[in-house]
């Protein structure tokens, strides 16, 4: 009996330090924001939102905190999309505590629904603390661009010949 409890309970700390937090963050706004203290062990943590097509998305992730304390080991971000049958990854990328400068686009070509995927491991001794950025904007046309181009390409010409008759 005393065994039979012992493994109760050890079930019990595994599945709660296995929770996983789950944010709807709605239609996705110009920037969107989330945290999570999570308590030592897996992190598996999702973010969904709504989005229209053409968009791209900016996003960035980093471990907050201290080694000892607060920290994430194989720190990781998915960005899937729904589909009904097996979501299809969009694309990925690792987090650690020196990558909160360094973002990653996703240019989305289909609307729908869309989650982003955290995970890792949680190895401080209080567990770890992360913040995922999420920024929409929309991706130009290619008419556009090559317009915006050719106004910078102009823009640069004119300053070289004031530069030169100077």
């Amino acid at each position: 009996m005393g065994l039979k409890l012992l493994t109760v309970a050890f079930a019990s700390l595994l599945a709660f330090n296995a929770q996983a937090a789950s944010t709807n963050w709605g239609t996705h706004g110009v920037l969107e924001i989330g945290t999570n203290l999570a308590d030592p062990g897996e992190i598996n943590d999702t973010y969904t939102f709504s989005i229209g097509p053409g968009a791209s998305l900016v996003s960035s992730a980093v471990l907050l905190g201290s080694p000892d304390l607060l920290n994430i080991e194989n720190g990781l971000v998915k960005l899937y999309r729904e589909t009904g049958v097996e979501d299809a990854l969009q694309g990925s990328y690792a987090f650690d505590g020196t990558t909160g400068s360094t973002f990653h686009t996703f240019n989305i070509t289909l609307p729908g629904i869309y989650y982003y995927k955290v995970e890792g491991d949680a190895t401080g001794s209080f567990g770890g603390f992360y913040s995922i950025s999420s920024a929409a904007g929309a991706v130009p046309e290619p008419g556009s661009l090559a317009l915006s181009l050719a106004g910078l390409a102009a823009a640069g010409v004119v300053a070289r010949r004031r530069v030169r008759s100077s």
